[in-house]
């Protein structure tokens, strides 16, 4: 028949919103089958319809835990820097940062873990651990390197670098 669609065993075709769900078919190994058919059974539905169940409960499964992976991310990262910061003896937001130079034991404390200065252009602003002068963005300092990953960082502007 030219232009026309042809019907299945001689019936005109369904309005596609009265169609039935779409049809997979699958091969499973012998052991797969029995264990389908024994949960089937179990559970007291069609196979087909325990098959449908497992899918949806996995993909909802999915979309939890991808949805919930990044506040998992967010809580580990939070938790961890406040580790480091507790390890490290980091100051609290609230407590007031003292110098080296006007007795701050944190800063002496964070001078003396410092292995070595390097040389850099500053990109995020902070304050010299020595003289507690601005280091600001665009300026260069001397950021300390050691091998505590827990350790804030810690600055050094031109002129406390010239009097070590």
């Amino acid at each position: 028949m030219a232009g026309t669609e042809k019907s299945r065993r001689g019936r005109k075709p369904a309005a596609e919103d009265e169609r039935k769900d779409k049809v997979i078919q699958t091969r499973v190994p012998r052991d797969l089958e029995s264990s389908l058919k024994e949960a089937a059974e179990r559970e007291r539905v069609p196979v087909s319809q325990l098959i449908r169940n497992v899918l949806e409960d996995s993909f909802d499964l999915v979309e939890s835990v991808v949805a919930d992976s990044s506040q998992l991310v967010e809580n580990v990262t939070r938790d961890a820097r406040r580790i480091a910061e507790s390890a490290a003896g980091a100051r609290k937001d609230d407590e007031p940062f003292v110098p080296a130079d006007q007795g701050g034991e944190q800063a002496r404390t964070l001078m003396e873990a410092v292995d070595a200065w390097q040389d850099v252009i500053v990109n995020k602003p902070g304050h010299c651990v020595q003289c507690g002068a601005a280091v600001k963005r665009g300026s260069r300092a001397f950021r300390g390197l050691t091998t505590d990953p827990g350790m804030p960082v810690v600055w050094l502007c031109g002129d406390c670098i010239e009097a070590l």
